[in-house]
């Protein structure tokens, strides 16, 4: 687990699905020379947490999710997952892309019955359980429109369902809904906290959007500006669920926590601001 700083809140000690032990990870930059992305980082999030993870534009958020998905290897340190260091792709996790990656020549039902294809379910199980699944997003009836004809949030459901269908252990959360208006994402939120509590998933979800993270969350972690990226913070959400998102953000603790995670996460944003402008 990371280590606190000061205005921390210690997480409570739980099974461990996702494991970040000593991680490093470099990349080569066009002209030469490399960036060190994150060093010697350690984080853990609990089997069935929700975790939100913030920190400034380069701070490595998104690395940390693509080595959990075992997209990219880790230059030091290990990424474990339940406990097994992960060799591969992870095949117990989701992935929820900040883009849309539907294919825009199928149709919203044969999009989401995908991941069922793949690991050979008959056609007309995978069917059902795909219009079942775009059901439970809010989106009957829609089964046969293609990606062009379905609105932004509509899109975000069906990818939504497209990650879920296959009833993965853990879901790995790349800024989802940063492409909505307000309201689509708010609806969102809820519906994605909705699903959450049926089965209480591992979420790892990554965010720009401070009030996002403490509205979804468990936990909040902070990331410091990069290079050499690093768990500053854990911060412990102890607010009642089930939660609106809307709703939360007007309450005293929702705000009490907002300010004590902003107190540390802004110094990390300017530094990053500064060093964009050198």
């Amino acid at each position: 687990m990371a280590d606190g700083r000061a205005g921390t809140t210690e997480p409570v000690a739980v099974a461990a699905a996702v494991g970040f032990h000593g991680v490093g990870k470099t990349f080569s930059v066009p002209g030469g020379g490399t960036y060190t992305v994150l060093h010697n980082l350690s984080l853990t999030v609990g089997a069935g947490e929700f975790v939100s993870i913030v920190g400034p534009t380069g701070g490595g958020k998104s690395t940390l999710l693509n080595l959990a998905a075992g997209l990219l290897v880790p230059d030091a340190g290990d990424v474990l997952v339940f406990g097994e260091p992960l060799r591969g792709l992870n095949r117990r996790a989701s992935y929820l892309f900040q883009s849309d990656v539907l294919l825009p020549w199928k149709t919203a039902e044969h999009n989401v019955m995908l991941g069922l294809q793949f690991r050979r379910l008959p056609p007309a199980e995978a069917r059902v359980r795909a219009r079942d699944w775009l059901a439970r997003v809010g989106l009957a009836g829609f089964e046969n429109r293609y990606p062009h004809h379905l609105s932004g949030g509509m899109r975000r459901r069906v990818a939504l369902a497209q990650a879920l269908i296959i009833d993965p252990e853990i879901l790995l959360m790349d800024e989802p809904f940063s492409a909505l208006d307000v309201q689509t994402r708010q609806i969102m939120e809820n519906d994605l906290l909705e699903l959450w509590q049926e089965d209480r998933k591992t979420v790892v979800f990554v965010t720009h959007d401070l009030e996002e993270a403490i509205a979804l969350a468990d936990r909040v972690v902070v990331l410091s500006a990069g290079p050499a990226s690093r768990v500053l913070g854990e911060y412990t959400v102890g607010l009642a669920r089930p939660r609106d998102v809307a709703e939360i953000r007007l309450t005293t603790g929702f705000l009490d926590i907002y300010r004590r995670i902003w107190e540390q996460l802004r110094g990390e944003v300017a530094k990053a601001y500064a060093q964009r402008q050198r």
